[in-house]
């Protein structure tokens, strides 16, 4: 049997694992965050030449999912708010497939565990990949074997993924034998963390008789630390447009009950009420949203990007040197703060143009050399050149 608690080999430094944003709990620990973020990885985040999706694809709808690829006869069960369905597919080989919608009914996880493994040399594209990714971990698949003194199978993940997707190979190392992928998870990144915790139930289908169910009561789905990540997922698909649409009216429903389920973590709460704000202001409820970011300044009073968050809402309700003072708290807690610089220089431009001038010059010198700051440093020197001629 596959053992309920996967054995680590060892744990590599997590600063060589985590190039990805958003890192979940896996099996018995959490990966420990670096203290600064790696470069994005120069490889090709995803080339593969084994399609184990076929027509599915993350964020599609239920109904679409319904009309191609999801077989009437596939075995569904509660998960959480959500619903995870799974079915077994025989070709090429034996597949066990879950799919995981969220409350929403959007694909949001796909899991697909092969029992007899799936050789990689049949699959070169995909083994050049794994090859040049580092284990993001290592375990042993069974304990039994170390208790009977001989030498267990152990198993590799290695993560890589997309802009907003995260995907995990586990390849299995058996003695004499050449590697073998034996599961894939492909998961928006939200998500991530709340597949990771029933990995041990998808691997445990390596070796599931046909007599056994196919699918196991999911015990997390209905307690309320799952049910509130699960929502706080949800909000950051619809807020951070996950699926290519922002949806700021989910996001707001989905936060407001993650705060209502509970997090246990005090910067995840913080946060929730903090995205509770954003999605407000997103929707024009700058009273409401005013009040949220100060629930999560509450309860961290010294978070510059909620303090950054604060001051546009206030300068939004028109308390122009209240949303100042907000801003200049969030840049003498981090000097460098690109975004709060712009918004600080952009509130000064009715009151204090020489001023504005000197914040705009700042975050130009800032973020000029970022990419993804282009439009925002062009609108900055045409600020420039308007104020300096009034």
């Amino acid at each position: 049997m596959i053992a309920t608690r996967l054995l680590p080999l060892k744990r590599l430094p997590s600063c060589a694992l985590l190039w990805k944003s958003l890192v979940g709990i896996f099996f018995v620990g959490v990966l420990t965050h670096c203290s600064s973020t790696p470069p994005p990885s120069p490889l090709p985040p995803s080339a593969s030449d084994l399609n184990l999706l076929g027509q599915a694809h993350l964020c599609q709808p239920k109904k679409d999912a319904q009309g191609s690829w999801l077989k009437p006869g596939a075995q569904k069960i509660a998960w959480g708010n959500g619903i995870e369905y799974f079915q077994e597919i025989f070709s090429p080989t034996k597949q066990g497939q879950w799919m995981v919608f969220n409350q929403d009914e959007t694909l949001v996880g796909a899991v697909t565990v092969f029992p007899e493994g799936v050789s990689l040399n049949d699959y070169p594209t995909l083994r050049k990949t794994l090859a040049q990714l580092p284990p993001a971990r290592e375990f042993y698949l069974t304990s039994s074997q170390l208790l009977e003194g001989q030498v267990p199978d152990s198993a590799t993940l290695y993560r890589t993924g997309e802009a907003k997707t995260t995907h995990q190979y586990y390849v299995r190392h058996r003695n004499g034998q050449d590697d073998k992928l034996i599961m894939a998870v492909f998961v928006l990144d939200p998500y991530e963390r709340l597949l990771d915790g029933s990995h041990p139930r998808f691997l445990s289908y390596l070796e599931r008789s046909a007599s056994q169910p196919a699918l196991e009561t999911t015990p997390s789905s209905t307690n309320k630390d799952f049910l509130g990540l699960q929502q706080f997922a949800r909000g950051e698909v619809a807020l951070f447009a996950s699926c290519g649409t922002s949806h700021p009216n989910i996001a707001q429903d989905a936060y407001q009950r993650a705060i209502q389920y509970g997090l246990s973590e005090t910067k995840q709460l913080a946060e929730a009420h903090h995205r509770h704000g954003l999605a407000l202001t997103h929707l024009g409820k700058f009273p409401e949203a005013k009040t949220s970011i100060e629930a999560a300044l509450a309860i961290l009073p010294h978070a510059a990007n909620i303090l950054n968050s604060y001051g546009t809402v206030l300068v939004k309700l028109e308390h122009i040197p209240a949303g100042i003072q907000a801003y200049e708290q969030a840049l003498a807690l981090q000097p460098a703060y690109a975004q709060a610089r712009f918004n600080l220089a952009k509130a000064f431009e009715s009151i204090h143009p020489k001023r504005a001038i000197q914040e705009y010059e700042t975050f130009i010198v800032l973020a000029e050399d970022n990419p993804d700051e282009t439009g925002k440093v062009a609108m900055a020197k045409a600020k420039i050149k308007t104020l300096q001629h009034q």
